[in-house]
């Protein structure tokens, strides 16, 4: 069986599936395509550069399947824009008080961001009963973006404002 592969087989290359999502979510932006994650592995591994020997060269990638479900390319989607750095969270500690939510909210839509999820604690984080933890999910148009987004809120909340990417803290990029 090994000789049988060894012959039509040249070289066999790992794809993470972090870059799965990344190629799915190309396929939609640029060229409107849908496919699965098998049927993408190709477009992926060149996203990824899997390939370097293929840098600057015409390459064509077969798009050999489509069967994916809305469930999984709505995954897809936003594992893609997390990896791409534009999909990012934070955590702000606000005013409790009437107009926080509202002054966070300014500033994050002044940059041109998008809050896709809030949520609030009040109880379980360490500061007084007029505070509480805001935590964002937002979507920017990637890190540069993402960097002007962390500058304002650091400007107004200073050390109690955090962002985190997929990829870990924003400090440690």
């Amino acid at each position: 069986l090994h000789s049988f592969f060894s012959d039509i087989v040249h070289k066999v290359i790992p794809v993470k599936e972090t870059d799965i999502a990344v190629g799915i979510l190309r396929l939609l932006e640029t060229e409107k395509v849908v496919t699965e994650g098998a049927g993408a592995i190709g477009v992926s591994a060149l996203l990824a550069g899997n390939l370097p020997e293929l840098a600057g060269k015409k390459v064509a990638c077969i798009l050999s399947g489509g069967n994916i479900d809305s469930t999984m390319v709505g995954r897809c989607i936003e594992k893609g824009l997390a990896v791409d750095n534009r999909l990012i969270r934070f955590e702000a500690l606000i005013s409790d008080r009437p107009g926080g939510v509202a002054e966070l909210s300014r500033l994050v839509a002044d940059t041109g961001a998008s809050m896709k999820a809030l949520s609030m604690e009040r109880a379980f984080h360490r500061s007084d009963a007029f505070t509480t933890l805001c935590k964002v999910v937002a979507e920017t148009r990637g890190l540069d973006h993402t960097l002007e987004l962390n500058n304002v809120l650091k400007k107004r909340y200073g050390a109690d404002c955090e962002f985190f990417t997929i990829h870990g803290p924003l400090e440690k990029k």
